[in-house]
């Protein structure tokens, strides 16, 4: 939970100072964040099989948990380093709308 209010804060916090939606790219931050890990975990289920995951011991399931956390936060991670790149797509598109060539 933690990770989760860290990753948030610096989206919401980066997003700030890109002049960017914060509520949606705070909201974009945990939903990378969870979404990879459910994703992670559904496919680790598929690879364990189901009669093993009922019976799966506590190392197991610590490490399962540790890989969730990290391919989480390299994912939220790669988020939060594209997020300038959908602000200077932001700023190319107002300035082509308000140039005056265009219009004539």
């Amino acid at each position: 939970m933690i990770v989760l209010i860290i990753i948030v804060i610096a989206f919401v916090n980066h997003a700030g100072e890109l002049g960017l939606n914060k509520v949606l790219w705070g909201f974009i931050g945990a939903a990378s964040y969870f979404g990879t890990q459910l994703l992670f975990g559904l496919i680790a289920a598929l690879f364990i099989g189901l009669e093993e995951a009922a019976t799966i011991d506590r190392t197991t399931e610590l490490i399962l948990n540790f890989a969730g956390i990290i391919i989480g936060g390299i994912v939220a991670y790669i988020a939060y380093q594209r997020m300038p790149e959908y602000a200077k797509k932001d700023e190319t598109d107002i300035e082509d709308l308000l140039d005056q060539d265009m219009f004539r």
